[in-house]
C-alpha cells in the first residue's frame, strides 16, 4: 500500500512539474511572438516588412479579395501606399502559442490613417488576427493576416 501511494505521489509531482514547464515555455513563446509582431509593426522598408511574411502568406484586407504570396500582397500594399498620407501602425494585445511551439496567433489593434479628398486626415481603428508559423529555421513568419474596422476603438494601446 505504501509503495502504491508513493508511486501515485511521484506521478503527481512529475505531472505538476511538466505542466509548470509547459506553462513557462508557453509564456516564453507568447512573449517572443508579441515581440516579433511589434518588430514587424516597426518595419518601414518594404523589404523589412516582407521579411516577416511567409512566402505563401495570406492577407485578408477589408473589401479586397484574398491575397496569397508576396507578389499579390506587394501589389495591393503599393496601392495602399499611393494614397496620400497613408500610414499603418499596430500594437499586439495578446498572443497564444501552441503546445508544440510552432504555431500561434496574435490579436492586435491597428490604426490606419490617410488623407481624404479634402486633405483632412482620416483615422480608422481596426482589429486584427494574425496567425504565425515557425519556419524550418525556427523563425516566426506570418501565415494569415485578417482585419476589419472597429468603431469602438479609440486608441491602439492596451487601454484604448
Amino acid at each position: 500500500m505504501k509503495t502504491a501511494v508513493l508511486t501515485v505521489l511521484a506521478g503527481l509531482m512529475m505531472f505538476s512539474c511538466t505542466n509548470r514547464q509547459t506553462a513557462e515555455l508557453s509564456q516564453e513563446g507568447e512573449a517572443q511572438l508579441l515581440e516579433t509582431s511589434r518588430e514587424w509593426s516597426k518595419s518601414f522598408s518594404t523589404e523589412a516588412y516582407f521579411s516577416f511574411i511567409g512566402e505563401d502568406g495570406i492577407m485578408m484586407a477589408p473589401d479586397q479579395p484574398l491575397l496569397q504570396g508576396h507578389e499579390k500582397i506587394r501589389k495591393v500594399l503599393s496601392e495602399f501606399q499611393s494614397i496620400p498620407g497613408f500610414n499603418v501602425t499596430w500594437e499586439p494585445q495578446q498572443a497564444f502559442v501552441s503546445e508544440s511551439g510552432d504555431l500561434g496567433y496574435t490579436i492586435d489593434k491597428m490604426l490606419v490613417s490617410f488623407e481624404d479628398e479634402n486633405g483632412s486626415t482620416v483615422k480608422q481603428f481596426e482589429k486584427v488576427v494574425s496567425i504565425w508559423k515557425k519556419n524550418e529555421e525556427g523563425v516566426w513568419k506570418m501565415a494569415v493576416d485578417i482585419w476589419n474596422t472597429d468603431p469602438t476603438l479609440t486608441a491602439i494601446d492596451k487601454q484604448g
